[in-house]
């Protein structure tokens, strides 16, 4: 049977907006550099509509929502947030680049860290860059088909100020490099129209459903 539009669209919005974003910056040629903690919570953003009416639905306190009404949903998303952070505080750290493969980023890489430390140097057999005054080793990693990457330490580095540098310096070197031809994302920004068109679709001619749904889903 096919999903109801309200549930469609509150499973999908956020999803489609995630691809829309990756989409966009991978037609342009841009590079996105940003932390594992960020990536994380966007992923979480873009799967929380899939989980409210998943796991949400079938966890949902009635009990609560029967005393407290409306205000229920604070207590929810607050507590999928405090999930995601706990989950992003406890993941080894990392940055993720967006728009570049792990080739192409290994440069850019190799530049920033000679900002920290000007004896880098870069093997790139292994795809690695050692840092040895700071005694670090680097590693871009990810599918070479994909243009994403991620930078991660074989050191069990805790220290969030040297993430932090790396990152504004990875950033600038990235942008400096030149817009990969030919670009990606055709692919993922056509099955976000798509998904856009259908749920909008299904939105449109379903308006009283949309409505009711939504009245029922939020005053329990």
């Amino acid at each position: 049977m096919p999903l109801e539009p309200f549930f469609l669209l509150i499973a999908l919005f956020p999803l489609i907006a995630y691809l829309l974003l990756l989409a966009m910056i991978r037609l342009s040629g841009r590079v996105l550099v940003t932390t594992g903690g960020r990536d994380i919570a966007a992923i979480s953003f873009a799967i929380c509509g899939l989980i409210a009416i998943g796991p949400g639905e079938l966890f949902f306190p009635k009990a609560a929502a029967g005393a407290f009404g409306p205000w229920v949903w604070v207590a929810l998303i607050t507590f999928y947030a405090l999930i995601v952070t706990l989950i992003a505080m406890t993941s080894r750290p990392r940055l993720v680049v967006y728009g570049r493969t792990p080739e192409q980023i290994l440069e850019p890489l190799l530049a920033a860290a000679r900002e920290m430390d000007p004896d880098a140097s870069c093997d790139k057999q292994v795809m690695q860059v050692f840092l040895p005054r700071l005694k670090v080793h680097l590693r871009a990693a990810g599918n070479k088909a994909v243009d994403s990457a991620t930078v991660e330490s074989f050191e069990p580095i805790i220290n969030a100020a040297f993430w932090e540098t790396l990152l504004g310096h990875l950033r600038h070197k990235a942008a400096l490099t030149p817009r990969p031809t030919p670009t990606r994302g055709a692919t993922m920004l056509l099955v976000a129209i798509a998904l856009a068109s259908y749920v909008a679709f299904r939105a449109i001619n379903e308006r009283q459903q949309v409505v009711e749904g939504f009245r029922e889903w939020l005053w329990r």
